[in-house]
């Protein structure tokens, strides 16, 4: 049975009318016609409020109903808010960009000399894009594109000064050990 069956058979068990139930859940009737005549689905959380008011399990509700159940699903997508869409796909092109500079031979000296530059106009370009007020809801499509390239040109040099030291600091003590045992 369909959610908009189901619902409509309970209000009608609970002797509700459509003004009734919407006062309720503090909605519109039309919103209740529509849901009773399939036009529209409820969201989660009115579905949990229906349980619970009508004393059904959610099971007992939504069983049968397909685009009920495919709704649900959509709505369990997981969504990152744009910071976390800067800091991921940040950090995913850092790993990029370190493999491309490796992979290249592109010295250090070489990234210090231009990804400086980069880094400011980036930052420059990031900063015109925020509104500091409402910082997260203000980050449009370009300001999270310039702040993970900002992000990026921030990193590279760093990962790549700690990577080198490490190595540099791995290659003097096999250095040391060798001429200790021979």
């Amino acid at each position: 049975m369909k959610i908009g069956e189901q619902l409509q058979s309970q209000r009608k068990l609970h002797h509700m009318s459509q003004n009734e139930l919407a006062e309720k859940l503090h909605l519109t009737r039309q919103s209740i016609s529509k849901w009773e005549n399939g036009t529209t689905l409820p969201s989660f959380a009115n579905v949990i409020t229906i349980s619970e008011l009508f004393d059904v399990s959610l099971d007992e509700l939504i069983k049968g109903d397909a685009a009920l159940m495919d709704k649900f699903k959509d709505d369990g997508k997981i969504r990152l808010t744009k910071i976390e869409t800067i800091i991921i796909v940040g950090f995913l092109l850092v790993a990029i960009s370190l493999g491309i500079i490796y992979a290249t031979g592109i010295s250090l000296s070489n990234v210090n000399d231009w990804l400086p530059d980069f880094a400011l106009v980036f930052f420059i370009l990031f900063m015109m894009s925020v509104d500091r007020k409402k910082f997260n809801d203000s980050l449009n499509k370009k300001a999270v594109i310039f702040g993970i390239l900002l992000l990026v040109t921030i990193m590279v040099p760093f990962i790549m000064q700690f990577l080198s030291d490490v190595l540099k600091g791995m290659i003097e003590q096999q250095v040391y050990y060798d001429h200790l045992y021979k």
